[in-house]
């Protein structure tokens, strides 16, 4: 297995965090149970401690003790009995406790004074360990001596070794069902990962077609969804740039096969005419400025789209932009006979907007109201705030859009009538570059079209409030 593979490092995690969890909880369970049979086994040595010492009469009366062996036998332990002065005077025989030695402070001083001594004991130079239960024998409700019950810790050793035996396998079995389980896991949980990771490398091999399932609806399951639609999205991306540059080199194509074709003529003088001449001189001019605001609007274009158009924001007059505006394109209109009707009243509010790019929005909306427009008819231009917005109509009774057209209106290079969309002229960007200028401004705009009856263009701009307040 790659050791750099998720799989390995997700299993290795589980099992780091499978191990920190076990290890200290085996030893708690280690550290009860010791702890369990030595309590046990100072509870049996003090119970029987307390009912012999409450049993002797007379310290120093050997006949008291006739029972002592006996007794010894009977709980598996040692006994001995000593006096006031510290001197042992009966004992079964413990090494360290013989009958005629003298105990040590440390049992005999807290059972002086009425105090139970309950101790871990160790002979010198021995490995075994004791337990030692010692009680005040209390006769007249006086100390007259004390009895130490000693018992080996063997049984309690050997309990505590099964225990760890007991805990040792349950270790080597639950770590071995937990590497097969982590092993499980990580490759459960891996798997929808290692797929993204082979749809990714093949999506950026530009095969779009690449299908991923996941079928899990948390935060895996969502990363795929957006990986499809990535692919998705860089799918629309591939074909709209393949659109794109078919219609640019087409758009690009026709004005310079017009230049390079009638300056040829010019040149090599195939004219009858000086008026001939003229008008060969006017298509290489309309072409050449076609050709220069095709550039132009492309050049602009892009800039919105990188984010890198440069907006002045200012507080403007909306009724003066439009005024400019309408005067700037009203010779096109007289040349076809239409007459541009704007409505405007006093106390309009002001925008925060760029006053430049507004007049550019209101010009591309009304020249494409011409271009569209039969001859001998009118534009209505009218302003409507309202509370929280300022909304702008502009209405034509031009040829209209028909309805499956309109979703794909704002789109670059769309034309509802290829067939004829040289002869109306336009270079195809137009309403592309005002959907994106007014959603720089912070407004929106909307179409309502009836074909062969008219269109209506409504911009909405908000009132009093700065475009960069809105984004925050």
């Amino acid at each position: 297995m790659n050791i750099n593979s998720i799989t390995f490092k997700l299993g290795g995690i589980i099992i780091v965090l499978f191990l920190t969890v076990f290890f200290p909880l085996v030893f708690t369970i280690d550290q009860l149970f010791t702890s369990f049979y030595k309590n046990q086994k100072q509870e049996e040595l003090d119970h029987f401690a307390t009912k012999y010492s409450a049993s002797i009469s007379d310290v120093d009366d050997k006949a008291a003790y006739h029972m002592f062996k006996m007794s010894s036998e009977l709980i598996n332990a040692d006994l001995f009995v000593f006096n006031m002065k510290g001197k042992i005077i009966k004992s079964t025989g413990i090494l360290g406790f013989q009958e005629g030695t003298q105990v040590s402070d440390n049992i005999f001083q807290p059972i002086s004074k009425k105090q139970t001594v309950g101790i871990e004991y160790s002979e010198k130079g021995g490995d075994q360990k004791f337990l030692l239960s010692g009680k005040p024998i209390i006769i007249g409700n006086e100390v007259k001596g004390g009895l130490v019950v000693v018992s080996n810790m063997d049984n309690v050793n050997t309990s505590i070794a099964k225990v760890r035996i007991w805990l040792l396998v349950s270790v080597i079995g639950s770590l071995f069902i937990a590497i097969g389980f982590t092993f499980f896991i990580s490759k459960k949980l891996s798997s929808p990962l290692l797929k993204m990771e082979r749809a990714t490398r093949e999506i950026a091999k530009g095969k779009l077609k690449t299908k991923l399932v996941v079928p899990t609806k948390d935060e895996v399951g969502s990363l795929a969804a957006a990986i499809m639609d990535l692919e998705r999205e860089l799918e629309d991306y591939r074909n709209n740039r393949r659109e794109f540059f078919a219609n640019i080199s087409h758009e690009l194509r026709t004005p310079i096969s017009y230049i390079k074709g009638y300056s040829k003529v010019v040149k090599d003088e195939l004219y009858d005419s000086e008026e001939e001449k003229k008008q060969y001189l006017m298509i290489i001019y309309d072409e050449s400025t076609r050709l220069a605001e095709l550039i132009n609007d492309l050049f602009e274009l892009a800039k919105m789209e990188e984010g890198k158009l440069d907006l002045d924001f200012e507080w403007v007059d909306i009724s003066e932009v439009l005024i400019s505006s309408v005067k700037k394109v009203d010779l096109k209109a007289k040349e076809k006979g239409i007459h541009i009707h704007l409505s405007t009243k006093t106390g309009n509010p002001f925008l925060f907007s760029d006053g430049r790019r507004l007049e550019q929005i209101f010009i591309n909306l009304i020249e494409n109201a011409i271009r569209y427009s039969n001859q001998d008819t009118k534009i209505d231009i009218y302003i409507a705030p309202q509370k929280r917005d300022i909304q702008i109509f502009i209405i034509d009774s031009g040829i209209g859009i028909p309805k499956d057209d309109l979703p794909f209106i704002f789109e670059r290079f769309y034309r509802v009538e290829k067939s004829r969309s040289r002869s109306t002229g336009g270079t195809g960007l137009g309403l592309a570059i005002v959907k994106n200028l007014v959603e720089l401004l912070g407004g929106r705009i909307e179409i309502n079209s009836v074909e062969n009856i008219g269109t209506t263009f409504k911009l909405c701009f908000p009132i009093g409030q700065k475009v960069s307040e809105e984004k925050e």
